[in-house]
């Protein structure tokens, strides 16, 4: 059968597919897809929102005959493709193809890690704890997501399936363990489903983790520069190091002198880090935290020394050679990886960037190490050694060109296009300018963007997301307005993401003000979000680490990193946030533009070309006629 009969109305998607409408960019991005599989050629698509890419890149991948590792940026697209899009597609087709889904291992319960710690302690350390001990006697997944009240790190860490634990086929558990069952499942299934951060980690591994595959579709495929990035880090912190102090205390009676070496250097480490007031910064700007990583390399060796010497005479419990062997390997792997890191922070330059993070919470500060650019080992890992790679999501071509993709993830050679979204943005979406003289930079800025939030609220009833670049921002702007409007505010961070999610959906009226994690991944349907205020252009920042060493490349080898880097970076994050606001035919919404910046600034016209055909609001007073409210 052919794509055009499947897509067909009377096809055998509409069979399936209640409501079904063809849509001419889903038939397009089909076929463009099916053809890359056939005829092994990179496929890169800009699916606008409301194509339908995911039905898109499976009809095709599903009727391949090949394996296909489908890969996501979010936990929520990957139980969509599972439990909804995969099955639909599944019947359509009336094939019964093996499906599966793999997760890091970190996501897994460890039964040999659970029975030791319940042979030592007896009874459960927390509530959370106890709910895990119930749980594990029911789970057949052992998937930490089941869990209904998730526990932190340190408690997770205690039963987790950590690769530095595994004792793979000599583990007692080894027939019944969940990672190496799942493992199994997904190498017998025709299409895995993955996320980003297992997918580039497998290649940073050289193909470890995942089964052999023909065929990768990446969806979401503007997070790949970042998630690559985070696959090549290289991180120290005194959660990293205190995790492998305590899995050498578990196996072994440690030295203490090893043990306090360790322990002080990185206290020491850790308050110089804090020294400097900054979440992010180039480890280079912090000289004492530099010369301390100097003198944490003898201890390290230390420690890799007395293993060495001592895994037998110091091996606690029942001596069995080959568990011990196994043991050691592992132990020694852990203090390597620290003396690998210690010398790419010390070698750190013109290829490499070094930098100092706040970690998660309890973790203060890390350093940590990349390189400046992923395209150069993308292309070899990926590109070269992959039949066909479809990269697809909803914001990737800056004013109608992949160059900026192109250059970041560094394929040569690819059939591009932009698949149309089927909504009429002129008609649903409205988008609003602030006057050419409302600078970000401005030390007034906030007290006047405070002013026309308070306005656009009052115009759509509330029922907004207020959207910032930094937290301080955020912070300040919600001061000035939360006790202003006449609706249910909240701020990122009184709640768990979800729980806001949560709020918000099923709370009238309400007005959410967020940071980066809401700009993307979140869909609120219907009238309950009609408009996105969004403080200023999002640029990159420029003081980041990462971000400078990448515009330094750019400059240093003649070319513009403001035009290059800059402006398609803004215009990918910009038409995220644009894409929370029409997400059927029936939405409705205005996006607010608090950056006066696009209309002053000779970039702004470009910006402006890039995103959605919204009609052009000049007066906030046009709110209200625009949405069909009669109040106002």
């Amino acid at each position: 059968m052919y794509l055009d009969e499947i897509f067909a109305a009377g096809g055998p998607l509409a069979g399936v597919l209640p409501g079904y409408v063809p849509r001419a960019g889903q038939l397009q991005m089909a076929r463009l897809v099916e053809r890359g599989l056939l005829e092994g050629i990179h496929t890169v698509v800009e699916a606008g929102t409301g194509v339908g890419k995911s039905l898109a890149y499976l009809v095709p991948a599903l009727r391949s005959g090949k394996k296909v590792v489908i890969s996501t940026g979010t936990i929520a697209l990957q139980e969509q493709l599972l439990t909804k899009d995969v099955p639909l597609v599944q019947r359509a087709l009336g094939t019964d193809l093996r499906v599966a889904l793999l997760k890091g291992r970190n996501n897994y319960l460890c039964r040999e890690k659970l029975a030791r710690l319940q042979r030592d302690t007896f009874v459960a350390s927390s509530g959370a704890m106890e709910q895990i001990w119930d749980w594990a006697r029911w789970t057949t997944t052992g998937d930490r997501s089941e869990l209904a009240v998730q526990p932190g790190p340190g408690e997770w860490e205690q039963v987790d399936a950590d690769a530095d634990d595994c004792l793979g086929e000599l583990c007692p558990f080894y027939d019944t363990c969940f990672y190496f069952q799942a493992r199994e499942r997904a190498r017998f299934a025709d299409l895995v489903v993955v996320n980003h951060a297992l997918f580039f980690l497998d290649l940073a591994m050289g193909g470890a983790l995942l089964p052999p595959y023909d065929f990768a579709v990446l969806d979401e495929a503007h997070q790949c520069e970042s998630w690559a990035t985070s696959a090549l880090t290289s991180t120290i912190s005194q959660r990293t190091v205190g995790r492998m102090l305590r899995r050498l205390n578990r196996y072994y009676t440690l030295d203490t002198a090893v043990e306090d070496e360790l322990g002080e250097g990185m206290r020491r480490l850790g308050s110089r880090l804090a020294a400097v007031d900054q979440d992010r910064y180039p480890l280079s700007a912090n000289a004492p935290a530099r010369e301390l990583l100097l003198e944490l390399a003898p201890a390290f060796e230390r420690a890799e020394l007395w293993l060495d010497a001592s895994w037998q005479s110091a091996y606690r419990g029942a001596f069995d050679q080959q568990v011990a062997e196994r043991r050691r390997e592992l132990c020694m792997r852990g203090i390597v990886a620290h003396r690998q890191a210690l010398q790419q922070l010390q070698s750190a330059g013109d290829e490499t960037i070094a930098w100092v993070e706040r970690g998660e919470p309890g973790e203060r500060h890390r350093i940590c190490a990349a390189p400046c650019e992923v395209a150069s080992f993308l292309q070899r890992a990926l590109f070269e050694r992959c039949e066909s790679v479809v990269l697809t999501s909803a914001t990737l071509a800056a004013d109608g060109s992949f160059d900026y993709l192109r250059r970041t993830l560094g394929y040569e050679q690819a059939q591009e296009c932009v698949a149309p979204s089927p909504f009429d943005y002129e008609r649903q979406a409205g988008l609003y300018l602030a006057p050419p003289s409302l600078n970000p930079k401005s030390h007034d800025f906030a007290r006047r963007a405070a002013a026309l939030v308070e306005e656009a609220l009052d115009r759509t009833r509330g029922r907004a997301f207020v959207l910032f670049t930094s937290y301080a921002r955020m912070r300040e702007v919600h001061r000035l307005v939360a006790a202003r409007v006449a609706f249910p505010c909240r701020i990122q961070g009184e709640l768990a993401r979800s729980q806001l999610l949560s709020w918000f959906r099923r709370t009238p009226s309400a007005v959410l003000f967020a940071t980066g994690t809401f700009w993307e991944g979140v869909d609120v349907v219907g009238e309950q979000l009609s408009c996105v205020i969004i403080d200023r252009l999002p640029f990159p920042s420029p003081g980041d680490p990462l971000v400078a060493a990448r515009l330094r490349a750019i400059d240093s080898a003649g070319g513009s990193s403001f035009e290059e880097y800059m402006i398609p970076a803004a215009i990918t994050r910009l038409k995220q946030g644009f894409g929370r606001l029409i997400r059927s035919v029936e939405d409705r919404g205005i996006v607010v533009l608090l950056d006066g910046r696009i209309q002053s600034e000779r970039y702004g016209e470009a910006i402006l070309r890039a995103l959605p055909p919204a009609r052009r609001i000049t007066d906030l007073g046009e709110i209200s006629a625009f949405l069909g409210d009669s109040t106002g």
